[in-house]
């Protein structure tokens, strides 16, 4: 499963939402807000769709996609 990244606003680090998913779920999500822990500071940060990438975090690769590669901007 891939794993829905963001990078923390206080750190810069790549952090897990802790949300697993396969790419076509992915793809298909609304752009809402929602909001995750941060394991890189400590804090909550909200988030949408298109500041995230899918990551395969257990193959410990570094390929990411970010979402803006997949969605539309309007």
């Amino acid at each position: 499963m891939l794993q829905i990244m963001f990078a923390c606003t206080r750190t810069g680090q790549f952090v897990p939402t802790g949300i697993e998913t396969d790419f076509e779920t992915f793809v298909a999500l609304p752009e809402v807000l929602s909001l995750s822990k941060c394991t890189a500071c400590g804090q909550s940060h909200y988030w949408t769709k298109s500041e995230t990438w899918v990551s395969d975090s257990l193959r410990r690769c570094r390929s990411i996609l970010p979402a803006q590669t997949v969605l539309p901007h309007h």
